[in-house]
């Protein structure tokens, strides 16, 4: 038995998230479901978080154990051939037995694409919030230094069993795009980048950090709401979740 690590890509438009459901279509079941075509035997995987409905991942990371008798190389072009179109393993490689997807991790980051284009191209509507209304940028930006450092995200996170609700946040950037690269089509317009980078994520953290910031941006959220949110960890009534679709996870560091 070897413990294999794969390197996932992921449309997540059509699917109800990673984590295999018993009624809906998850990425983690489609996965599963190839390697146990390939082995002939039931293969479980363990991913290194869970992204929900309509998130994207650019570098999702998950491993198996089995008894591989073929090369990685033929098992990646065998797991891509079984796979559909919008989930691509990128790489396969054995690792040590300890290596753990989840309980190995360093620290997670996340991007999350904004339009506020009166209109937006079609063909990037599945992977961007399309936002075409005037707001605040300078609002905006002055608001990330609230989220980075170590906090209690209680205020920003969805129901969950997880107690401890605190996370470092290393890095949080907005970086405005007046083109957005798709399909080899270089798309003017106005766009926003975030990018946050954390030693871990609560489940909709990112969503409404950014839901928060947008509303920042119109100035229907004060900064100092957002600072009494963290001290009473109550959500601010202003707050929205920003839309699943312009969020993809983008690397998982080791």
């Amino acid at each position: 038995m070897v413990n294999v690590k794969m390197t996932i890509q992921y449309d997540g438009s059509n699917y109800s998230g990673w984590q295999r459901q018993k009624k809906e279509l998850s990425i983690q079941a489609v996965i599963e479901g190839a390697l146990s075509k390939i082995f002939q035997t039931e293969i479980k995987i363990r991913g290194a978080g869970r992204t929900d409905a309509g998130v994207h991942a650019i570098e999702q990371v998950a491993t198996f154990k089995a008894n591989v008798k073929m090369p990685l190389s033929s098992l990646k072009k065998a797991l891509n051939s079984l796979l559909p179109p919008d989930i691509r393993v990128i790489e396969v490689e054995e690792v040590v037995a300890e290596f753990h997807p989840q309980y190995s991790v360093k620290r997670k980051s996340y991007v999350y694409y904004l339009c506020i284009d009166e209109q937006c191209c079609c063909f990037i509507q599945r992977y961007v919030w399309h936002y075409p209304r005037k707001l605040n940028l300078s609002l905006m930006e002055e608001s990330l230094s609230l989220f980075k450092g170590t906090r209690d995200f209680t205020a920003f996170s969805g129901s969950t069993e997880v107690k401890n609700k605190v996370r470092t946040v290393y890095d949080f950037t907005m970086q405005r795009l007046d083109n957005f690269c798709f399909m080899d089509m270089n798309m003017s317009g106005n766009f926003i980048k975030f990018r946050i980078e954390a030693d871990g994520f609560l489940r909709f953290m990112v969503r409404n950090i950014v839901g928060c910031i947008v509303e920042v941006g119109r100035e229907k959220l004060s900064i100092e709401s957002i600072n009494e949110a963290f001290i009473t960890g109550k959500r601010p009534s202003r707050m929205q979740t920003a839309p699943s679709r312009g969020l993809f996870l983008e690397k998982i560091y080791y």
